[in-house]
């Protein structure tokens, strides 16, 4: 082992038995502070022991008595040289070519395209071991980065939500290393060298949260002038998702149509960028006349949703044919032949052709008010919308885990799976569409209207607003004056 790896190996060893001490005395999340106190109380010893203890002595200069004519030669034996040298076994110094690596090595390898990362958030009461199979990591990676990281912390203590990114080799997906948060001001890396050995060390830093502000052109499409001005495809995929049955971004833009995006991005301490973590927080788009300004707010529900600066959301339409494939219309809305009873029934949905599997999603936002099994239907959802607006879902071969009567879904979510179950002859989707308690075509347009923030809550969104857009109070002024705010009720 070479001297650079012996001293780089006896300071990771000192910091891990300065991290175990701190422990022992309760004072990890003081560190910088404590080592800035020993720091300083070395430095005055240092200075009052070179005021008090170094001083110049010139007696032994007097005691020597030497005048001029008697100079001091040094005495040279080249046989003992030589016999010195040979004993000590001298070899040239050959530098070291494969230096170990660091987390910004790792960081640069990702900007160059040679490596790509993973990020990944600890469930809640999941192990660290398990989450690293769920990583993907082979056997021996999960080991070694489990020996190495319990070196320097109880990885136990790691709470949900704790960010990890993984690195691996572009071309051959061979782990090369991770990063575990701890807390705003450090995280603790984990390097893995061409020999398969492990190093840790803590590290300053954490990934930050910053909002990047993107004005373009059209040219074609959105989605690609989009993706042309440097927005991630995530960022396009979420407002295509979020405003496309409300504003038709992707027939109704014509060249020479301009858009504004602001998205969250979060930056390693290195500077590089977490595309899985970004989030759309504002689009504005002016199509010809037209300008439209949405911003993205979590109610006091917990429901996400984009709404104009007004605090309305806009008004949505259900989805027409709610399958992730390209559905069969095996059945018409209305009055048919039922092909399993063989007399003339009115049939108060449609049915989709689709393989057995294929994945059912919610029609628009709401809460599911039925789930299970209803006669003839077999394995059955129904979901409430609007208020008189509700839709049904039958003959599912299954159900999203974790859905349940009450739970809330989002337009384009799966909650279930095309089945036969029930009176059917096939897989398939029998769909219905509900509007004040009587069932309709759902091939119709039905629209959701959107909902209006009120009193403190809409104080708060368009505090919000302002604090991701300077020109969000332009963006009031239009046809409608701004909404004041609320008044204290008089007591």
């Amino acid at each position: 082992m070479s001297l650079t790896n012996r001293i780089r190996k006896a300071s990771q060893q000192s910091k891990i038995f300065r991290y175990k001490t701190y422990k022992k005395i309760g004072c990890v999340g003081h560190r910088k502070s404590v080592d800035r106190i020993i720091m300083s109380l070395m430095i005055v010893l240092l200075i009052v022991g070179a005021f008090f203890i170094i001083k110049r002595d010139t007696s032994t200069v007097d005691s020597l008595n030497c005048s001029p004519d008697c100079p001091i030669e040094p005495v040279i034996n080249e046989e003992a040289q030589e016999i010195v040298h040979s004993d000590l076994g001298d070899e040239t110094v050959i530098e070291e070519e494969n230096p170990e690596l660091s987390i910004n090595d790792l960081e640069d390898r990702v900007r160059k395209q040679t490596a790509k990362i993973k990020t990944l958030s600890l469930n809640k009461n999941e192990s660290f071991a398990s989450f690293l199979a769920r990583a993907n990591l082979a056997k021996p990676n999960q080991t070694g980065v489990l020996e190495t990281l319990g070196a320097l912390i109880d990885v136990k203590s790691l709470k949900k939500g704790t960010t990890v990114i993984f690195f691996f080799d572009k071309k051959n997906d061979s782990f090369l290393g991770l990063s575990v948060s701890l807390s705003h001001e450090e995280y603790i890396a984990v390097i893995k060298n061409e020999n398969g050995e492990f190093s840790a060390s803590f590290q300053e830093g954490a990934p930050e949260t910053k909002n990047k502000r993107v004005v373009g052109k059209i040219e074609r499409t959105f989605s690609g002038s989009a993706q042309k001005y440097g927005v991630p495809k995530r960022v396009v995929d979420q407002i295509l998702n979020a405003l496309g049955s409300e504003i038709n971004l992707r027939n109704g833009v014509r060249k020479g149509d301009k858009f504004e995006i602001i998205y969250s991005q979060k930056i390693t301490p290195g500077g590089l960028e977490i595309d899985s973590q970004n989030q759309a927080l504002y689009v504005g788009i002016k199509m010809g006349s037209k300008e439209y300004h949405r911003y993205l707010y979590t109610d006091k529900s917990g429901t996400p949703a984009f709404y104009n600066p007004f605090g309305q959301r806009g008004q949505r339409t259900l989805e027409k044919r709610p399958v992730k494939a390209v559905p069969r219309l095996s059945s018409p809305f209305g009055w048919r032949v039922h092909p399993v009873l063989m007399y003339r029934i009115f049939h108060s949905g449609v049915d989709l052709a689709c393989p057995r599997g294929t994945p059912v999603y919610a029609g628009g936002d709401g809460t599911i008010v039925h789930l299970g099994r209803k006669g003839a239907y077999g394995k059955y959802i129904k979901i409430k919308h609007a208020p008189g607006l509700e839709t049904a879902y039958g003959h599912l071969n299954g159900y999203k885990a974790g859905l349940k009567a009450g739970s809330r879904v989002k337009q384009g979510d799966i909650i279930a799976y095309v089945g036969s179950t029930g009176r059917a002859t096939g897989p398939h989707l029998h769909y219905e569409v509900w509007k004040n308690g009587k069932t309709t075509n759902p091939f119709q347009t039905h629209v959701i209207s959107g909902k209006q923030l009120t009193g403190f809550e809409l104080e708060q969104f368009q505090s919000f607003a302002e604090s991701i857009n300077p020109d969000f109070q332009k963006h009031l002024l239009g046809k409608f004056p701004p909404i004041p705010p609320m008044r204290p009720n008089n007591i």
